[in-house]
């Protein structure tokens, strides 16, 4: 999509009050938490300085949403022009790629992929100052979480990671809304990630809950793992979950392609419970990935993980 274009899709979309564009709060909460669990003593010593109050948190909504909360402001936007276009990368999913082609963010510079790279560099900086190293800690825990959700770094003809497909209903074990419900805006296949599918895998828990449920699921082999590659290898991953899943019914048939309302009504059966498992693994990469940068930027001790060595199978197939 051309940027231009884009751009003023996105001031449209500011307009509107609610305009989803990235997880919800309780999705960038649970990234930040899980980051904190796996920070180093030497960062997170300077993480507390930046914070500058010991009982403020990486996951608390004042930091890991603060960069969601600036946007469409006239101080911020002369501060950090265009930062409304931070949060995504748009990679095309009718794009017909060989083995041999690489995913690129745009040359301007002006996406999440090159962000996270920019603000992980000033954090780490030494001539950066306080307020700048503020500012970059905030938009890394946000970046991160945005990068890891999958319609944050892919589109189908123009629908704005799925912000214009409409959706009419979704009805999971947990959580559910109707055509009756009140919203605060028109829910549409990117807010049911945003904030339906993480509500669907809370199940009533409190984030505090939360967080050690996800932290529980995450084993030294996934923190190798996880921790390797840079950001854009992990957009790259993102792009490939949202064409193969988030765009698609269980049966593996495309999402349709209609703008109109009323739109898809999503169940249990037809899409929610063969997602959220990538639902799952995306927050919990998305705050191990998260505590890598912060490590990275703040000791300088810092050891990146060993990549683990590949399984090989034991044992020999079923037949």
């Amino acid at each position: 999509m051309k940027r231009a274009i884009l751009k003023t899709m996105l001031m449209w979309a500011l307009a509107v009050p609610g305009a989803a564009w990235a997880w919800g709060p309780e999705g960038h909460a649970v990234v930040g938490d899980i980051a904190a669990r796996h920070l180093t003593p030497r960062a997170q010593k300077q993480v507390r300085v930046l914070l500058q109050d010991k009982n403020r948190r990486l996951g608390d909504y004042e930091i890991s949403c603060w960069a969601d909360e600036i946007k469409g402001s006239k101080d911020y936007e002369k501060l950090y022009p265009d930062n409304g276009l931070w949060h995504f990368v748009d990679f095309d999913t009718f794009m017909h790629y060989d083995e041999d082609f690489e995913l690129k963010p745009p040359a301007d510079g002006q996406d999440v992929v090159d962000q996270i790279v920019r603000w992980q560099k000033v954090l780490g900086a030494k001539d950066s100052t306080p307020a700048q190293k503020l500012d970059a800690l905030r938009f890394l825990v946000h970046f991160v979480g945005d990068m890891h959700q999958p319609l944050h770094c892919a589109f189908r003809c123009g629908d704005m990671g799925g912000n214009m497909i409409p959706v009419n209903s979704f009805k999971g074990k947990n959580y559910s809304f109707g055509p009756q419900t009140p919203m605060d805006y028109p829910p549409s296949i990117h807010s049911a990630w945003d904030e339906s599918m993480v509500l669907e895998l809370m199940a009533g828990r409190s984030r505090s809950a939360f967080a050690k449920f996800l932290l529980e699921g995450i084993g030294p082999e996934q923190m190798q793992w996880w921790s390797q590659g840079k950001p854009m290898d992990w957009a790259t991953d993102s792009y490939w979950r949202a064409r193969k899943q988030a765009y698609r019914w269980t049966n593996g048939e495309n999402l349709p392609y209609k703008w109109a309302r009323p739109g898809m009504d999503l169940t249990s059966e037809n899409y929610i419970d063969s997602r959220l498992p990538m639902a799952q693994e995306q927050l919990q990469k998305a705050g191990v990935r998260l505590a890598f940068l912060l490590n990275e930027a703040l000791d300088p001790k810092y050891v990146k993980p060993p990549k683990p060595e590949p399984k090989e199978d034991s044992a020999a197939p079923a037949k």
